[in-house]
């Protein structure tokens, strides 16, 4: 039923009654209006795939199977990925390399007796043929190899790196698309809402029973929900363009997003979540391999105190006369021993770091899966008080707030104040679980960046919703913010 419906059946022609009929008769429509803008509040419960245990907070949900074949479909075509795999690949040809010997050497050297050619005729005039080989001493060049094994090894990791990441950003660039559309329903809703009102502001003030504040009031609420519609389509496009690149896809290519934002409770506890985000962190690894390869460092530092070897062999001609050959054996003299120390000490420093920063990144590893679990248990205890609490005592507080204005306790302005913070706690609603989504991709990602989703001052989704902003939709974080593009950076050997 829309307002010139309720007007038209309940307010009464001038002919048919006094002035105080009328009166009751306008509040009475304008109750009926607010409370049918209730009842589509509620009505929110109703919509396609929502059931009560989502309501309740205690959803245990198979994955999303669009998001899954999303994910699935850039990991198979992110350039980002495919230049991370094609330089591992490169990196696995490097300890062929390392292994091999030096390259051999050889010479043609002609040697003349005399000023004159006398190749024939002077028993030191010849024309040789000479090749070398340098043969490190036994081990050096399987040590070479191995650390160049672990270098390979750091390139696998940082691909891990990448796919973890970029799973991540698919899953937040999502959530932030949901959270857009499902803000542009409620914004929808609430612009019917405010249509209405406006319609028995109008009315009310038209038999001056209302006062111009009111219409007035209601105009700039129905202008704010404008703003806001633009705000959130501006919001659904952005992530909607970042989920293409991250895909692959065409720039203009629409998404259906038929799933909605529910909470999914975390149940793992603390000591479980640092072995698993252990187990799968590539930094973790990375760390690992390079202290591996820190100790094969050191190895191969000890091992430069040993002699390297050469061997030669040549044939000479000398023309008519009977050939000549020589053999030999070359050996490098490690005599610099003051320099090959140095080099040991250094590279012993270098392993102590190395060790030193895998701590490091293990602490600060279990850091951010703690702070991680501390905010997702937090998100989802806010989120239980906006759904059991806050929500529902705010559309008691809008009932009261019409059945006052019904009886004449409360001014028309006292309905509108309700309603606007109603809206204004749903809209947080949302952003609470789009927060505690992003926040669970965060610390699936395993990363040892910090995770901004629940800021401590300013616009956030932990707000009251009163002062939220206009029209009741508080502007909340970037629907892709937090973790969305983290710096990563992978340790190398040595360091």
């Amino acid at each position: 039923m829309c307002v010139r419906d309720a007007v038209s059946l309940v307010v009464p022609r001038p002919a048919a009654g006094g002035r105080s009929s009328c009166v009751v008769a306008l509040r009475t429509a304008t109750a009926a209006v607010l409370l049918l803008g209730l009842a589509g509040v509620a009505g929110g419960r109703d919509r396609p795939g929502t059931g009560e245990a989502e309501l309740r907070g205690e959803a245990e949900l198979v994955e999303d199977e669009l998001l899954a074949r999303l994910i699935h479909e850039a990991l198979a075509g992110s350039p980002d990925l495919q230049a991370a795999e094609a330089a591992a690949r490169a990196g696995r040809e490097g300890p062929v390399q390392a292994r091999a010997l030096p390259d051999p050497t050889l010479s043609l050297v002609y040697t003349n007796d005399g000023w004159s050619p006398s190749l024939g005729e002077q028993d030191m005039t010849n024309l040789a043929f000479m090749g070398s080989q340098a043969l490190p001493w036994p081990g050096k060049r399987g040590i070479r190899g191995r650390i160049a094994e672990r270098e390979a090894d750091l390139g696998a990791w940082r691909v891990e790196r990448v796919r973890l990441s970029l799973v991540a950003a698919v899953k937040r660039a999502y959530l932030g698309l949901l959270l857009a559309r499902e803000q542009l329903a409620l914004v929808a809703e609430l612009a019917h809402v405010w249509g209405e009102i406006e319609g028995v502001a109008r009315a009310r003030y038209a038999i001056g029973q209302g006062a111009q504040q009111d219409v007035l009031r209601v105009q700039v609420e129905v202008t704010r929900v404008e703003q806001l519609r633009e705000e959130q389509q501006v919001e659904a496009a952005v992530r909607l363009a970042e989920l293409n690149r991250l895909l692959a896809r065409p720039a203009e290519q629409p998404l259906d997003t038929p799933a909605r934002l529910v909470l999914r409770r975390e149940a793992r506890p603390l000591a479980a979540l640092v072995e698993w985000t252990a187990a799968v962190s590539p930094e973790i690894r990375a760390a690992a391999t390079s202290v591996e390869g820190g100790r094969l460092a050191l190895e191969l530092a000890r091992l430069d105190f040993k002699p390297d070897f050469a061997v030669q062999a040549g044939y000479m001609n000398r023309g008519g006369l009977d050939p000549m050959w020589q053999a030999g054996v070359s050996v490098s003299l490690p005599l610099d021993r003051g320099k090959r120390h140095a080099a040991v000490a250094e590279t012993e420093l270098r392993l102590r770091a190395g060790e030193r920063r895998l701590e490091a990144v293990r602490l600060q590893l279990r850091f951010r899966t703690q702070e991680r679990l501390a905010r997702l248990g937090a998100l989802q205890r806010i989120a239980g008080l906006y759904r059991d609490g806050i929500i529902l005592q705010g559309q008691m507080s809008v009932e009261a707030a019409i059945a006052n204005y019904q009886a004449g306790k409360v001014p028309f302005v006292t309905v509108l104040e309700a309603l606007v913070t109603l809206y204004g706690d749903r809209a947080t609603h949302l952003r609470l679980l789009a927060s505690h989504e992003r926040t669970r991709a965060s610390l699936e990602e395993a990363s040892l960046e910090g995770t901004t989703e629940m800021p401590s001052d300013g616009e956030s989704a932990m707000t009251p919703a009163a002062p939220a902003g206009p029209g009741g939709m508080a502007p909340g974080p970037p629907a892709g913010g937090g973790d969305a593009a983290p710096a990563r950076t992978m340790g190398s050997m040595g360091n």
